[in-house]
């Protein structure tokens, strides 16, 4: 019989179809548009990573990121079983920065601020070169005037004290007469409840001044003046801390 040939004899024309056997069903190979052999896996498995064995590394070239600002972005950064040997003050320091940090002004009406620290030494104080300083907090100065004229008896302030921790009278007297002022004192801020303080009763002289403090103590203090028949003119001033 003639001598035929079982494959063509142009190579770029032979063609080839491959199968492989899937279990005991024989089954053409998969390629992609390139001729490559496509592999995919499904509920692929690999065991759990350990911090003793594994590391995992991510790095990027040029990565470029806007300035972060406190107005707008949060970076949260967390760690599972981060193990650090426990610090000393001896060994370690600890430091941290920020750029463009900006906060209102603190009041002390509406903020605090709290400062500890652990293992905080400082040499004993001396007190020949030391001092030591106490401001008691929230403390407020206020204070209250008046330019009073008037011929006779008459009130010059009503004063509820009852939040003033030290607080005084002032009178300068600026009229041609003298003028005598004693404080007076009430639980409540009714006339017929006001009695005279046990401090006595001062005469302040044409251009003279005095100051007054109560001895006794209730929640209502006025300055009570009398200036006689002349008519009269002073100043008066409440100042007290609370």
């Amino acid at each position: 019989m003639p001598n035929n040939l079982v494959f063509n004899d142009v190579a770029s024309q032979l063609k080839v179809l491959v199968y492989g056997l899937n279990g005991a069903n024989l089954q053409s190979l998969s390629l992609d548009a390139n001729g490559a052999v496509s592999v995919s896996a499904n509920n692929f498995s690999i065991r759990s990573l350990s911090v003793s064995t594994d590391t995992v590394s991510v790095s990027a070239n040029s990565f470029d990121i806007r300035p972060l600002t406190v107005s707008t972005d949060t970076v949260s950064v967390s760690a599972n079983s981060f193990d650090i040997r426990p610090l000393t003050v001896s060994t370690d320091t600890v430091s941290v920065s920020a750029n463009n940090f900006s906060i209102r002004s603190l009041s002390v009406s509406t903020d605090t601020v709290s400062v500890s620290a652990n293992n905080f030494n400082i040499r004993s104080l001396t007190q020949g070169t030391d001092t030591v300083g106490t401001i008691s907090s929230g403390a407020v100065f206020t204070s209250a005037s008046a330019v009073i004229t008037s011929t006779g008896t008459g009130i010059a302030f009503t004063i509820d004290n009852s939040q003033d921790v030290i607080y005084s009278f002032y009178v300068r007297n600026t009229g041609a007469g003298a003028v005598s002022v004693k404080l007076q004192i009430a639980p409540v801020n009714t006339e017929d409840y006001f009695v005279d303080d046990s401090t006595e009763t001062l005469v302040a002289a044409s251009t003279g001044k005095v100051t007054l403090a109560t001895v006794k103590y209730l929640r209502y203090t006025r300055l009570y003046f009398d200036t006689g028949s002349t008519a009269g003119s002073f100043e008066v001033f409440y100042n007290a801390h609370r």
